[in-house]
């Protein structure tokens, strides 16, 4: 999955450091300027980006910022201009999509009202937590809050079934904790620490401002750092949850609710607009193991306390300043780095189009999507696949019986390019003038209804759905369903521009093409089939070729040094480096072949290959903080952006011979011997 800042945009002014020479993109104007007085051997990455990188520095409001960025920010100034449309829409006009859209805008920008409301919207779910009287009580509870939108405890929600993927069946995903995963519990070297009291003190924090006296406070946030902590225990790690084996577990329901009561299986099944269970898929048995434990002997007390503060912080940043500033200041400040909150309009648009989708993307597209676009990319996925496959039948690693297998899954992998065919419906949400009542609204209808939506369950998989909106600036693979997805957003200049020269075009969106495809056959997106079974197709031989091959990225990867003491974790960024690998070398190779446009066979250290390149190493172009360059290392199963350049050109053979003054001795030459040879 393509994750980060993925565009390429022009440098308008030049770093005053350095001797810099411009590589210049005549159609769309805008030039890349190299930094000549970095060889390209000793960091390829710096060498294309240090005027851009020294030329935008990181808003106040970002934690980082780079080509993403960049792109973000045109489309929410793009979804401005359509919810200032909408505000002024009412229902009489005719127009619900718009009236919806407009109501939530301005529910949202309502401060007047928020401020007045404080955590009112919350008090029948506090009293309900207040009542808790019995295990059956908090059990009940727990799934209540999950109904309305306002679960943390653990996801639930509706996908195809990894050892039967024709099916829905529903997910339970392990969850309950405030930071970012259990090791940040588990870890006792002098920064966490200081973390974690930090955490407790943002925990207090919260307490007070729900209104409880100072001591109660305290003495409350100790009960819930505890609970958080024991739950955590029972979490899988970050390289655990990207173990197919170990997180596709089908259970029948009778038996769930037999080893596990206290959860509610037969309460959760049954929410209102279900479709019928038979089965659940466990991502990671061990939590519903201790978290059952927790709900059978915790003191209902301390669920209580725990409960409340949960809800209350989970809605903080839709209540009153004074609950929204708290929760900016610990989870982006504190975890980020953060200076400084979004300006509000730009935090009320990003809620608005994460929970109303399509109702959003549906108005986008038909407002700023070139047409030509859907084609242009579509022929473009054909090039790289007709490359992929060519280039699996020439594999001299692999065997014939598990090549004909990986040449099947590509032929049958689905793209998803743009925006739906057909948007979901939005007939039955029903908003209020209340913002924080409307976002738990229209998650409570996204539970039933969206694209992973519980009356679901029990259906067969319907193809043509997408799991993501039209605006969303991303692109992933999905293994469960063999398709990669490439929403409307990410399609559009100066990412992918229809004017632009094949070779920046290839540079750019045909390597997150090839990126997304070769996660297919990574070391997890692998060990799914054709159908997105989760299924061992690969014969032994070939698995242990493949393994060593990817042995030597591991290794790679493990010597990247992010900030002074942290590394890499080469086995958690593994899938990820394979895909950014194969996915450069597939678009390299495609565009050679079916993309380029020069008459006849081009040098391989023609000018053209050298713009490629460029190109692809300014399209992960970034500045991060510090915290978020921590946290990211920590728990991001993507590498550091000038890893994901330097990581990957160096070792690509075309790529010394677009650049032949890169010779060893140079920091990042690699001999031959020490590059993969996968893809």
């Amino acid at each position: 999955m393509v994750i980060g800042c993925i565009l390429l945009s022009g440098c308008t002014s030049v770093a005053p450091a350095g001797t810099n020479s411009p590589v210049t993109d005549t159609k769309t104007t805008r030039a890349i300027v190299v930094n000549e007085s970095i060889r390209p051997g000793d960091d390829f990455y710096t060498h294309v980006n240090d005027a851009w990188l020294r030329s935008n520095p990181i808003p106040a409001d970002k934690s980082a910022y780079g080509s993403f960025n960049e792109l973000g920010d045109k489309v929410d100034n793009d979804l401005l201009a359509l919810s200032l449309k909408a505000e002024n829409v009412s229902s009489k006009d005719g127009d619900r999509n718009l009236t919806l859209i407009g109501q939530f805008y301005r529910s949202g920008m309502d401060t007047a009202a928020i401020e007045k409301a404080g955590i009112a919207p919350l008090k029948d779910d506090l009293a309900m937590i207040d009542a808790i009287g019995s295990r059956q009580d908090l059990t009940n509870a727990t799934v209540t809050l999950t109904a309305k939108g306002s679960g943390t405890l653990y996801y639930y929600f509706a996908d195809s079934n990894p050892r039967n993927s024709t099916e829905i069946v529903p997910w339970f995903y392990q969850g309950g904790l405030g930071l970012p995963d259990r090791d940040y519990y588990l870890r006792n070297d002098t920064d966490s620490r200081k973390l974690q009291e930090t955490y407790r003190a943002h925990i207090t924090k919260v307490f007070a401002l729900m209104g409880e006296p100072d001591q109660q406070a305290a003495m409350d946030a100790k009960t819930v750092y505890a609970m958080e902590e024991s739950l955590a225990r029972s979490h899988f790690t970050s390289e655990e949850n990207r173990d197919p084996a170990k997180t596709s577990n089908i259970y029948p329901l009778s038996d769930l609710e037999k080893k596990y009561p206290a959860i509610g299986w037969e309460s959760l099944s049954t929410i209102p607009g279900s479709g019928p269970v038979r089965v659940v898929n466990v991502y990671q048995p061990r939590y519903i193991e201790g978290l059952n434990t927790q709900l059978l002997t915790a003191p209902l007390d301390d669920w209580k306390v725990y409960l409340r503060y949960q809800l209350v912080d989970s809605s903080s940043p839709y209540l009153s300043a004074p609950f929204e500033n708290e929760s900016f200041a610990f989870y982006s400040k504190t975890l980020y780095g953060t200076e400084e909150m979004k300006p509000r309009w730009k935090r009320v648009i990003i809620t608005e189009s994460n929970l109303l989708g399509d109702l959003v993307g549906r108005e986008y597209v038909a407002t700023y999507i070139d047409p030509r676009t859907r084609g242009m990319v579509t022929g473009m996925f054909s090039t790289i696949r007709k490359t992929f496959d060519s280039r699996i039948g020439n594999l001299t690693w692999m065997g014939s019986v598990t090549k004909a297998k990986a040449r099947e899954k590509l032929a049958a992998m689905g793209e998803k390019i743009g925006y739906p065919d057909t948007w979901m419906d939005y007939s039955g949400l029903k908003l209020s003038d209340s913002y924080v009542s409307n976002v738990r609204s229209a998650s409570a209808y996204s539970l039933i209804h969206g694209p992973q939506g519980l009356d679901k369950i029990g259906g067969s998989v319907n193809p043509d759905t997408w799991f993501v909106a039209p605006q969303v600036v991303n692109a992933f693979y999905d293994p469960t369903k063999n398709e990669m997805v490439f929403p409307a957003a990410i399609l559009q200049p100066p990412f992918f521009d229809p004017n632009a020269d094949a070779s920046l075009n290839y540079g750019r969106i045909g390597w997150l093409i090839g990126h997304e495809m070769t996660h297919g056959f990574d070391d997890q997106g692998g060990r799914y089939d054709k159908d997105g079974n989760v299924n061992e197709w690969w014969t032994a031989e070939d698995k242990k070729n493949f393994d060593n091959r990817t042995a030597m990225i591991v290794t790679e990867y493990n010597h990247f040094e992010v900030l002074p003491g942290l590394y890499l974790n080469g086995n958690l960024t593994l899938g990820e480096n394979i895909a950014d690998f194969g996915g450069l070398t597939l678009a390299y190779h495609a565009w050679k072949e079916n993309g380029n446009t020069v008459s006849g066979p081009s040098p391989a250290n023609s000018s053209a290959d050298r713009q490629f390149f460029t190109s692809a190493a300014a399209t992960w172009r970034e500045n991060e903080r510090d915290d978020a360059a921590r946290l990211w290392t920590l728990t991001d199963p993507h590498s550091a952006p000038e890893y994901r350049v330097n990581g990957v050109v160096f070792n690509i053979p075309e790529f010394y011979q677009a650049f032949p003054e890169i010779q060893p001795g140079d920091a990042f030459y690699r001999n031959v011997t020490d590059r993969p040879v996968i893809w």
